[in-house]
């Protein structure tokens, strides 16, 4: 597992390495996304293409083509998303972030494109001992910092919160016993265990959903015109029906009709 999580690091880095930095003036025949590459399969770094993908990236490529703009990808830690689009170095940040009343207090959030939850991976062993999120009371809980995931183990009573800088750096510290659980956006917990079937076997994901989420793209409150522009596109590809050609690609499913409208 562990060599699995080094490589994975040593993708993101390559990552980082080899996209733009985004410092540059705006180029209106860019948009510039601001992302954090370890949230497959909503966008991730293949060590193969060399390059990101992931459904928000087919998605936003999209968007970009329907504006007539290039998308550039830009690589960084998901804390530093927003920020970088309030200081307008990125227009568009991406990896699933969860539309929240706080969230919205500082950026504008596209339509909902994903329906989430929260949920709990523990360890195999601990499935008969874990069963509910009252289980992990005065326990210590991973999840990765500035995500929903992390407020939610922030609410846990008596329970103690190790925050790291990617989700897969969590799993990591779960598997080394450094936690009793992880708490983090099911399809993103859920594809980690399916890309990992020898990995898989060591954890347990418990069935049950602690919320409903629905994941926007976050964008600069003073940027309503690109708000628009988005929108816009999306609209289009839900009509056209190239947003459920892209959803079947990446979930194995349709979308459910809430994200349709």
């Amino acid at each position: 597992m562990k060599k699995m999580m080094i490589a994975a690091v040593a993708a993101a880095t390559a990552f980082a390495a080899t996209l733009s930095s985004g410092a540059a003036a705006a180029d209106q025949k860019e948009l510039r996304m601001a992302c954090e590459s370890t949230y497959a399969p909503f966008v991730f770094f293949d060590t193969d293409a060399r390059q990101p993908v992931g459904f928000e990236i087919d998605l936003l490529n999209y968007v970009a083509k329907e504006m007539g703009r290039k998308l550039v990808v830009t690589n960084m830690g998901f804390d530093a998303i927003i920020p970088s689009l309030l200081s307008g170095i990125n227009d568009i940040g991406a990896s699933s972030f969860t539309i929240t009343e706080e969230r919205a207090k500082r950026v504008l959030f596209s339509k909902p494109y994903y329906i989430s939850g929260l949920s709990i991976l523990v360890r195999a062993e601990d499935k008969d001992k874990i069963k509910d999120v009252k289980d992990l009371e005065n326990c210590t809980i991973c999840a990765q910092i500035g995500t929903s995931g992390s407020m939610r183990a922030d609410e846990v009573p008596g329970a103690k919160v190790r925050n790291f800088n990617t989700i897969n750096e969590a799993y990591l510290e779960l598997g080394n016993r450094g936690c009793a659980a992880v708490i983090g956006d099911r399809p993103v917990t859920a594809y980690f265990l399916a890309s990992r079937p020898q990995v898989a076997k060591n954890f347990y994901h418990l069935p049950v959903a602690l919320n409903s989420e629905s994941f926007g793209f976050p964008v600069s409150k003073k940027n309503t015109a690109l708000m628009k522009e988005v929108d816009a596109a999306l609209d289009k590809a839900r009509a056209s029906g190239e947003f459920t050609k892209i959803y079947v690609k990446w979930f194995g499913e349709e979308p459910p009709a809430e994200l349709l409208k």
